[in-house]
């Protein structure tokens, strides 16, 4: 056997286990009552096209919710990939077969992969009529670019999830570990960034005319991007940004200038380190453990 192998089993126990219909009905629900409601509620990002609810408007209107959904739907997809075999004892089997421990922490990842972007494509499917039945000036290639950098942050979530996974020796942990770097970032990652600031600044904000020293403005910068769903954020403005140029749309706001790690497109430098790193560090716990 090899990753190929071990991708390919992960997916086939997938659809046996019904984890697979399970995931897909979950987000054909929340793909379809999202694209509704946030055609409904207008979204902000409207004003930024003449006030009119184009596919980019509401492609803004999704881009909070999708960023906390698909992380969680990512994670629940992929915390059992490697702590579930080891502590059922499969692994052993899968490890004899014979499979290198590389191969399982890839093919693991490769599979849960496949689960995830299998519902999630059916889901924003049934998104895509929906957006293109409310929204006023309708771009399937729009909605697809969109989907596509969806996708990049559904895959660093299953990268984490499996990475935690690989490191840990029970599915307790491994839900505990993944989820909890998902409330972290998504949740309490600005507060930790602004708590960062006000110590390092002497125990204090800076007053309406005064600065930050550089140092610590590049560092509160640095960590504010590397968090993944704002990394997701960045990513999918910068693609409304210049599809509304190649349309002939002109969306409010200057485009972000600066540092290089600042700008709107490092987003997917930062996405495509998170889909690597756990992965990584998953695999070197993985590879050194006696099991």
């Amino acid at each position: 056997m090899s990753w190929q192998a071990v991708a390919e089993k992960d997916f086939r126990d997938a659809i046996r286990s019904r984890l697979l219909l399970a995931l897909t009905v979950l987000f054909v629900l929340f793909a379809g009552g999202a694209a509704y409601f946030a055609a409904q509620i207008r979204p902000p990002a409207q004003v930024q096209f003449g006030g009119e609810l184009t596919t980019l408007a509401l492609i803004g209107g999704l881009t909070g919710p999708v960023s906390i959904f698909i992380p969680i739907v990512a994670i629940a997809a992929a915390y059992r990939s490697v702590a579930g075999e080891r502590q059922s004892g499969s692994l052993k089997l899968l490890l004899s077969l014979p499979n290198s421990r590389v191969d399982v922490v890839a093919g693991k990842f490769l599979g849960r992969a496949g689960v995830v972007s299998v519902a999630l494509l059916v889901g924003f499917t049934v998104g895509l009529f929906v957006v293109a039945t409310q929204a006023e000036e309708f771009s399937a290639l729009e909605y697809l670019v969109f989907v596509l950098v969806s996708l990049l942050l559904a895959y660093v979530f299953v990268s984490v999830a499996v990475g935690v996974s690989a490191f840990t020796t029970s599915t307790s942990r491994a839900a505990f570990g993944a989820f909890g770097v998902f409330v972290v970032f998504q949740f309490l990652w600005r507060v930790l960034v602004t708590g960062f600031v006000y110590v390092a600044n002497g125990f204090a904000f800076p007053g309406p005319e005064e600065s930050l020293p550089e140092w610590l403005r590049t560092a509160a910068e640095f960590l504010t991007i590397i968090d993944p769903t704002a990394a997701y954020q960045q990513g999918v403005l910068w693609v409304i940004r210049r599809l509304a140029e190649e349309g002939g749309q002109q969306a409010q706001g200057a485009a972000t200038q600066g540092p290089v790690y600042v700008q709107e497109w490092f987003g997917f430098v930062v996405l495509l380190y998170w889909i690597a790193m756990p992965l990584l560090l998953g695999y070197w716990r993985f590879e050194r453990v006696d099991l």
